[in-house]
């Protein structure tokens, strides 16, 4: 386009359809896929705003047919139960995007998933800018991610042959090395879109890309796309990741705890105290709960324990009362109750220990008594 004055009428036309997402409107997914025999599919739904959300649907005709209402810009993974799709082995299967279908719901939005089902989702989506986009994305990503699956399921099934699982092993590096530079690329090229943004977290929560990668990206988003909750996550990553060793820690309060009282950090102020990020569903954060729970009680006068989870209500609070985490206790909810994001927590547990002085000393992702070990030195060792 060499016309100012076709770019101009573009560039408006764009920021007024982003700008006019404070209207709920009804979007329409349907679809042409070949050889389609499912009567059902799960959907799991982000918004940039809340934690995902899922829903269910049926197919009409014999195709997916579906339609709900949103004011925002949302992306969409949708799966079926087409047994070839999934990477079976022993009791339980390896997730990969590609055995799924993405796409982007905006409001008043028609969306067509067209495409084919072999050993993964050979479906993408089509109807406006933000779909062409996220499937030209994933056109070329998700083979890559189906090769490198197919690779990890041999490896699990059959270790038998060391000369041929280290080729394997090489030859699957390879394709997760290809898939990374294509996703680095495709986000260098096209950050100013709803897939763009949404993916640009997913990679750094990943570490497909680095904090400083997003650094140097968000910069160069288009205005239009600014007021994006998925554009104010990223913000509030780069923000977070500055919180780690030696940085003094922001205040935090809640009056979202377990037992409903407000809870201010202040108040711990001239002890330590560990904030240990976790979730029901995380195996490592409750393998944890005993080597915390002696950490806590080997310094009853000096240590306070914040637990912030993510989770879903029913779950965080039976999983409390189930393994007696009797600390203060916080469900970490949006906007400043976001502190997975504002403390740019990418994996579960995550640790972070506090000094009296309100400096972080200790931080660390990942399960394992090494950890306390470590905490319980610089407690110690305090002066």
């Amino acid at each position: 386009m060499k016309f100012r004055k076709l770019l101009v009428l573009t560039g408006l036309l764009v920021a007024s359809n982003l700008h006019s997402f404070g209207q709920s409107k009804t979007f329409t997914v349907t679809s042409q896929i070949a050889d389609f025999k499912d009567s059902t599919y799960n959907m799991t739904i982000w918004n940039g705003v809340t934690d995902a959300y899922y829903k269910k649907g049926s197919t009409k005709n014999g195709q997916i047919f579906y339609q709900d209402t949103t004011s925002i810009p949302l992306i969409v993974r949708l799966t079926l139960p087409t047994e070839s799709l999934f990477k079976r082995v022993d009791r339980g299967y390896i997730p990969v995007k590609s055995q799924s279908i993405w796409f982007v719901a905006m409001p008043g939005g028609k969306v067509l998933l067209k495409g084919k089902l072999s050993d993964f989702a050979e479906v993408y989506p089509s109807g406006d800018k933000e779909n062409n986009t996220i499937s030209a994305l994933n056109k070329g990503y998700h083979p890559l991610l189906n090769k490198s699956a197919n690779i990890e399921l041999k490896l699990a099934k059959d270790t038998s042959d060391a000369a041929l699982n280290k080729r394997l092993a090489a030859e699957q590096e390879q394709i997760d090395a290809q898939a990374a530079k294509y996703m680095n690329d495709f986000l260098k090229k096209n950050v100013s879109s709803v897939a763009g943004l949404y993916y640009l977290e997913d990679m750094l929560v990943r570490e497909i890309v680095t904090i400083e990668t997003v650094e140097a990206l968000l910069p160069t988003v288009d205005k239009a796309y600014r007021s994006s909750p998925f554009y104010s996550s990223l913000k509030n990553r780069v923000e977070g990741s500055k919180y780690d060793v030696g940085k003094s820690i922001f205040q935090i309060n809640s009056s979202n705890t377990y037992d409903g009282k407000a809870f201010d950090s202040n108040s711990w102020k001239g002890k330590f105290y560990l904030i240990d990020f976790w979730g029901s569903w995380c195996g490592p954060c409750m393998a944890d709960v005993p080597d915390l729970k002696k950490l806590r009680d080997s310094y009853p006068d000096q240590l306070r324990v914040l637990g912030i989870a993510s989770d879903k209500n029913e779950s965080w609070r039976k999983a409390i009362e189930q393994h007696e985490l009797n600390w203060v206790q916080i469900l970490n909810d949006k906007g400043s109750n976001n502190f997975v994001l504002r403390l740019n927590i990418t994996g579960f547990p995550t640790k972070i220990l506090v000094d009296p002085n309100g400096k972080i000393v200790y931080r660390s992702t990942g399960g394992g008594e090494t950890s306390f070990d470590k905490m319980s030195e610089i407690i110690k060792n305090w002066k």
